[in-house]
């Protein structure tokens, strides 16, 4: 009987790939790609738990074990970063919006305005 399990080692190699284009994704701010890719990368997760080792060298499956591991500690901190980053401008944005500016009412008299912010707080 033929084993239909994949080899892990050339799995790995295809996820460290992913991480790689996950990595330029990310540096690119390219959310489609990005998205996609985490796709992806959740279908490893099933063919990995069915991969078959046996046949591979155990320093070449650590030496790329390594390598996506720190692939994958990189894209994390790139993706907290750009989730700073993204913080800070909606911060800045909102920042704005607390600020009350004044306008004239019906009467003619001069008097706050009442949500004139660029997003609705509301939640």
């Amino acid at each position: 009987m033929m084993d239909t399990r994949q080899n892990g080692l050339s799995l790995l190699l295809v996820l460290k790939e992913t991480l790689q284009r996950e990595k330029q994704a990310l540096m690119a701010n390219d959310s489609a790609a990005f998205e996609n890719i985490v796709t992806e990368k959740q279908a490893f997760l099933k063919l990995l738990e069915e991969a078959s080792f046996e046949e591979c060298d155990r320093l070449t499956v650590e030496k790329e074990a390594s390598e996506i591991k720190e692939l994958q500690e990189c894209n994390v901190l790139l993706t907290r970063q750009a989730i700073s980053y993204h913080d800070s401008v909606l911060d800045a944005l909102s920042e704005g919006m607390e600020k009350k500016s004044r306008t004239y009412s019906k009467k003619g008299q001069l008097s706050p305005a009442k949500n004139a912010g660029l997003f609705n707080q509301s939640v």
